[in-house]
């Protein structure tokens, strides 16, 4: 016999009770039959090199603090965002470390950890698999020369690549493919579906033969295969559904300030449309320095100032175009009604480019239903630091995942909880 109650068990309840730490998918019984879970997104957009921090960093704390230069196009977004102090991974390594900014974990460490290096969009990604056609859109304004993000990765390791052009994203979220195309796409499911059935089949059969310690390395990489299994399965019942239509000629590609504007605009028709859920850009190394009217030395470059006035002038404007843009962006969705129901996270896995540190990362969010202050100071003393990855914990469970662990995370924040 059912308990009366048992439709509105808490799913967080659920989860501790049985010890686990994995995502917890939605569970129609233990939901109110009257409120279907509301649609929750993500963006995320990261550049390589970091930010200066006098013109990132209020010097106050508080939803009144000043904005510095560079943060001038949020005022109007007061109460909406949230600059952070003092978050990061706790790790080094320069740019070696930048690739941990959404996961926590650096690759090489990656196997000891029950969720491996998986960023913060593949595990959302993850959650929301099959309520879209791209449970992840990951973008780029550019070409990666010059310096990448290696933003995104999946739960085995694996890095997963960016679509460098607005065309190719355009034609991804907008254009059908032909009859003959998607029949040949479906063809090319089968057989993949075909390889990974001899691929696990092979596996289990090894399996016996193998000591302890290996079975449980093989139990990771058939969960793997399962997982590329029910990812094949979720992109096959979208082939023969038409996309979207968008009153939008296919744009044309160009550098990083010309595409970067219109990405931000793709992302929020990809959003409004329901095509993804959740996003990443990228602002890539190979930003052309010329397009905001610097001399041609490329953006690695200006990130190396080491603090000689001209250069930190450029780097300066470099992070003012890209905080401007956001901040448009991040304006639009508030216009159309999305604002509330997207977190937008910006932020870079490098501290000062210069130093090439990987402390005090520049952190922003804006959005969803967070109590948000324009600027929170956590703890700078080295015994009361708190790792980014709490944050990206209260950032899952908001998104309507039940798990109380994120990559590094020791916690969540309380006081930026949803």
């Amino acid at each position: 016999m059912n308990h009366p109650d048992s439709a509105h068990l808490s799913r967080r309840h659920f989860l501790r009770s049985t010890g686990a730490c994995l995502g917890l998918p939605f569970l129609a019984t233990l939901a109110r039959a009257d409120a279907p879970p509301a649609t929750r997104r993500f963006v995320c957009v990261a550049n390589p090199f970091g930010m200066i921090a006098d013109a990132f960093f209020p010097k106050e704390a508080g939803l009144k603090a000043a904005l510095p230069a560079n943060l001038a196009a949020f005022e109007s977004l007061r109460g909406k965002f949230t600059v952070f102090s003092n978050l990061d991974h706790g790790m080094g390594g320069g740019h070696s470390g930048t690739h941990a900014f959404l996961s926590g974990v650096r690759v090489q460490e990656a196997a000891a950890m029950p969720n491996g290096n998986v960023t913060l969009d593949q595990f959302l990604g993850v959650a929301n698999a099959g309520q879209t056609r791209f449970p992840v859109l990951n973008t780029s304004a550019g070409s990666d020369n010059g310096g990448s993000c290696e933003l995104s990765w999946t739960r085995s390791g694996v890095l997963v690549p960016a679509i460098q052009t607005v065309s190719g994203v355009f034609r991804k979220l907008f254009l059908e493919e032909g009859a003959d195309q998607a029949a040949a796409t479906s063809q090319l499911y089968d057989r993949q579906g075909s390889i990974l059935d001899a691929v696990r089949a092979q596996a289990q059969a090894m399996n016996k033969r193998l000591s302890k310690r290996d079975q449980t390395k093989m139990d990771q990489y058939l969960t793997s295969v399962r997982e590329v299994e029910v990812a094949i399965q979720q992109e096959q019942q979208w082939i023969h559904r038409p996309r979207p239509k968008v009153d939008l000629a296919e744009p044309k590609d160009g550098p990083v300030t010309q595409q970067l504007p219109i990405l931000f605009d793709l992302i929020t028709l990809a959003l409004e449309t329901d095509s993804t859920h959740v996003a990443t850009i990228e602002v890539p190394g190979g930003f052309d320095s010329k397009g905001v009217g610097l001399e041609p030395k490329g953006y690695h470059a200006y990130s190396h100032h080491g603090k000689e006035p001209t250069l930190m002038s450029g780097m300066r404007k470099i992070e003012k175009y890209q905080m401007d843009h956001l901040a448009r962006f991040v304006q639009k969705l508030d216009e159309r009604g999305l604002l509330s129901s997207t977190q937008v996270l910006f932020g870079s896995g490098m501290g000062d480019g210069s130093a090439h540190t990987n402390s005090n990362l520049p952190v922003l969010v804006a959005g969803g239903t967070h109590r948000h202050v324009t600027h929170a100071v956590m703890p700078e003393e080295k015994g009361k630091r708190v790792r980014l990855s709490n944050l990206y914990l209260a950032m899952v469970q908001q998104f309507g995942v039940e798990t109380d662990h994120f990559g590094q995370s020791t916690g969540t924040l309380s006081n930026f909880g949803a």
